[in-house]
């Protein structure tokens, strides 16, 4: 649709900005381009549009010369919605969406036709404008002067719509709303987009493909897996960036790191927590926020938190509402939800343990309530009902150390190894089976590192930190069904 073959341009009087970039936009796709102020997005904007002058190259669209279309032709095939919001007269709303059918009006004496009235109303409605459509353009926002370009834009029913970052005068909602609108006209019409975007997970998420500018150059060309590529965003941007998965798009999201978190000071371990429990709920809190993963109720995944609470409720507890119960729980305690992992067990608190230990200078402290009134062996249950989300085994582990995600997942999993290995040694059965049970069917655990030290992405059985965190699990998982089965037992 748009082909760029070794193209050089952008302001006659100075060195070309733009250095030999060849690049194809295939009809019906929605292409991004991205690069920080001065790589040259807006010059090759400017050459696509016609604005500025090819010195070299060629610039095709549909097979022909950019250059040899007339502006009426252009104006048929090319819509172009920029960061200017000037109008030069004092039009309305309805007038300026008007100028959009222009290029399809017939005749000396030009005027709108039923079907370009449809049009209008349609573009007005889906771009939510239609109540401004007699209002002078002059008095809206920024945002909706976008809107109404927007819709002048789509009236214009090009095949190909140029978008120099359109969404920088819009807030959240109005940003999406447009960029769905634009995706779904894509998807429906075959619009081809064309789109420079300032930001890079938006980018992410709408374009299908995308191309990374650099002093005049494409560093690469590709779909959104492209920025995945930590060092050399990090490389073009000059800032620290952390690439990771969309929670429910198949897409990368960046985040970026201030530098001065390089800086900060480092905190003493013991002195960090402070411990609180009543019948109700063990409530461990951190005075700095932690790196967490979890399963519990609320908390659930890798996040940072501050709270950690293992709630009591009776063994007949209704559970289908856990974490509306639980959020509900926090807020009388006046602990923050946000920043909380939340458990639940039947297991009386007062057989919780505590434990503590420093190996070679690496400090570690677990909190654990255990009971196996429904131990399973997972290798030979059979197939059953999700279980409730009350935790019979629920571990809270606290260590002094930095690790990456893959690191935090090394660690559970060591954590979950020594709670196995505390349940064979125990020779806690399945009761269905009458084998060596594996955990219970409501087993809970968050894992929280204060990152600080130096980064590391092992934590397994064989590194200082999987030693440390097997010894207290093993020690704290042991120690609590042994006060458990004295319990019941002194209770039978």
């Amino acid at each position: 649709m748009i082909e760029l073959k070794r193209l050089v341009g952008g302001y006659r009087l100075e060195k070309p900005i733009i250095n030999g970039v060849d690049l194809a936009i295939r009809k019906g796709e929605f292409f991004a381009l991205l690069g920080p102020n001065g790589s040259g997005k807006t010059t090759l904007f400017k050459l696509v549009t016609g604005q500025l002058p090819v010195v070299e190259g060629e610039l095709l669209l549909s097979g022909r010369q950019l250059s040899s279309f007339t502006k009426l032709e252009k104006a048929k095939k090319i819509a172009v919605l920029t960061q200017e919001l000037q109008v030069s007269f004092d039009y309305t709303v309805e007038e300026i969406i008007s100028l959009g059918r222009y290029p399809h009006q017939k005749g000396l004496l030009k005027s709108l036709t039923n079907k370009d009235k449809e049009i209008m109303q349609q573009v007005m409605d889906i771009t939510e404008v239609t109540v401004y459509k007699n209002k002078q353009f002059r008095k809206l926002s920024g945002g909706e002067k976008q809107r109404v370009l927007l819709a002048k834009s789509l009236a214009q029913e090009p095949e190909i719509l140029l978008l120099d970052e359109p969404t920088n005068h819009l807030d959240i909602k109005h940003t999406f709303h447009m960029l769905d609108l634009i995706k779904e006209w894509q998807h429906t019409k075959g619009l081809t987009v064309f789109a420079i975007l300032h930001d890079l997970n938006v980018a992410s998420l709408y374009a299908d493909r995308l191309a990374l500018l650099h002093n005049g150059r494409f560093l690469e060309v590709g779909d959104s897996d492209t920025l995945r590529k930590e060092e050399q965003l990090e490389r073009v941007y000059d800032v620290l960036i952390k690439a990771g998965p969309h929670p429910v798009v198949p897409k990368p999201q960046l985040l970026m790191t201030p530098k001065l978190e390089d800086k900060k000071e480092f905190y003493s371990f013991g002195d960090n927590f402070t411990f609180d429990m009543d019948d109700k709920c063990v409530h461990v809190q951190s005075l700095k926020t932690l790196r967490t993963i979890s399963n519990g109720v609320i908390g659930e995944g890798i996040q940072w938190q501050k709270h950690f609470c293992n709630f009591h409720v009776d063994k007949d507890y209704n559970c289908d509402h856990p974490l509306k119960d639980i959020r509900e729980w926090l807020r009388e305690r006046e602990i923050t939800t946000e920043q909380s992992v939340g458990m639940m067990t039947a297991v009386k608190l007062s057989d919780v343990v505590i434990s503590k230990k420093k190996i070679e200078g690496m400090e570690f402290m677990a909190v654990v309530t255990a009971g196996v009134g429904n131990a399973v062996d997972i290798t030979k249950s059979e197939l059953c009902q999700t279980p409730v989300t009350i935790g019979t085994i629920n571990i809270m582990l606290f260590i002094d150390a930095h690790l990456t995600d893959g690191g935090l997942v090394n660690a559970m999993m060591s954590a979950t190894e020594a709670k196995v290995k505390a349940l064979h040694d125990l020779k806690v059965q399945d009761p269905k089976t009458g084998t060596i049970a594996s955990g219970t069917s409501t087993d809970a655990m968050v894992l929280a590192v204060t990152q600080q030290g130096e980064k590391t992405p092992y934590a397994g059985s064989g590194t200082l930190i999987g030693k440390g965190i097997g010894h207290l699990v093993y020690e704290g998982v042991t120690k609590a069904i042994q006060k458990y089965q004295k319990r019941i037992g002194q209770q039978i």
